[in-house]
């Protein structure tokens, strides 16, 4: 067949209109729904810091959603939020960060409830005196923090004080990662009822005397769930005192602290802590600072407690092993320690006093 016979096709470089009236849709479309969201009451969507600034100044007491697109926001001061509820402050991811200068906190809610912080990044002032990456007063419940990173504060990345007579309860962090912040990472005092899983506690700028204080602080922190944690490079992992009744600890790593990995019970003598849970926890490779100097565990004045199914060793014995793996000293009565691992000591594996009412059996390595 020629080329002749060919059914003959022509193109035209001049777009047809029916194109140009569906892009023309289309943008008016993307404009109205762009204008309808800003016009939203509570809601918006900011990409400097003077609008974030202006978002928070604007929040209605019954608070409202602000979307921080891509960026760096740097704080002079913290983002405040007093006596209001259902305030949302959510990140693109972590790219998108809160850089706080000087002295203070980037965020801090006061007596508020059913808020959330996710999808940030917060990064304090290491040069400051003090300062924390998210802080919540008063009775401040029921509020949530899930995929951030918090990171070179000088206090604690997320840091909760309640009251001693009506403490916070029911707060949440999760997936979150606090890294090189120097004192406590999170701290909890007076909150009650929390949720802490899938966080990670850890260092890698700051080593040696400059060490993390504590992955975790819990004081006056009662009936929570703390799981599926991972602690790295602190000073001591988790440190567990006064007033801290109930909780339960479960599959969560404590492992290369500086010093010991879990200090339960208060030194000071204020109270006794009591029926708390330690099941399936990997605890490996503390007392790094020196070895043989720290126990994996110790408590003082812990009542009733359980410390069963936990594996207790060093990944790298030749270099590093524990004083003990678990020393229930004074004060401890009526603990259950049964069906644990217990290797790398350089002294016995398990320090107690017969005569305390524990209930001692199935260990390997005791």
């Amino acid at each position: 067949m020629s080329d002749a016979r060919l059914p003959r096709v022509t193109y035209s470089a001049r777009p047809r209109r029916g194109w140009w009236l569906v892009c023309a849709l289309a943008l008016l479309r993307t404009a109205v729904l762009v204008r309808a969201a800003e016009a939203t009451p509570g809601y918006w969507e900011v990409a400097s810091t003077a609008d974030l600034l202006s978002a928070v100044a604007a929040m209605p007491a019954a608070g409202g959603t602000i979307i921080l697109r891509p960026g760096t926001y740097a704080l002079e001061a913290p983002l405040r939020f007093s006596r209001g509820n259902h305030v949302n402050l959510f990140g693109s991811g972590w790219n998108t960060t809160l850089q706080r200068r000087g002295v203070g906190a980037a965020i801090e809610f006061q007596d508020c409830s059913f808020c959330e912080v996710r999808d940030l990044m917060l990064v304090g002032d290491a040069a400051a005196a003090s300062g924390n990456g998210v802080l919540y007063t008063g009775q401040s419940s029921s509020n949530a923090i899930a995929h951030c990173r918090l990171a070179n504060w000088p206090e604690s990345g997320v840091r909760y004080v309640g009251e001693a007579t009506v403490p916070q309860s029911s707060n949440t962090v999760r997936d979150c990662h606090f890294i090189d912040n120097a004192g406590d990472q999170l701290a909890s005092l007076h909150n009650n009822d929390f949720y802490l899983d899938g966080n990670q506690f850890g260092a890698h700028a700051r080593q040696g005397a400059r060490a993390p204080r504590s992955g975790v602080l819990l004081d006056h922190s009662a009936a929570g769930t703390y799981s599926r944690n991972y602690h790295w490079g602190n000073r001591v992992a988790l440190r567990l005192v006064a007033g801290s009744h109930f909780n339960r600890i479960e599959n969560n790593r404590f492992e290369q602290s500086r010093e010991t990995g879990i200090l339960i019970g208060d030194p000071e003598g204020r109270e006794e802590l009591y029926l708390t849970l330690f099941l399936g926890n990997t605890i490996h490779t503390n007392s790094e600072e020196t070895s043989g100097a720290f126990a994996a565990v110790e408590a003082t004045r812990a009542v009733d407690f359980t410390f069963a199914a936990n594996q207790v060793f060093s990944w790298n014995s030749a270099v590093t092993q524990h004083r003990s793996s678990l020393v229930l000293g004074t004060g401890c009565r009526n603990w259950i320690v049964k069906d644990n691992i217990l290797r790398h000591n350089t002294g016995p594996a398990l320090v107690f006093d017969p005569a305390a009412g524990h209930i001692v059996k199935d260990n390997l390595g005791q």
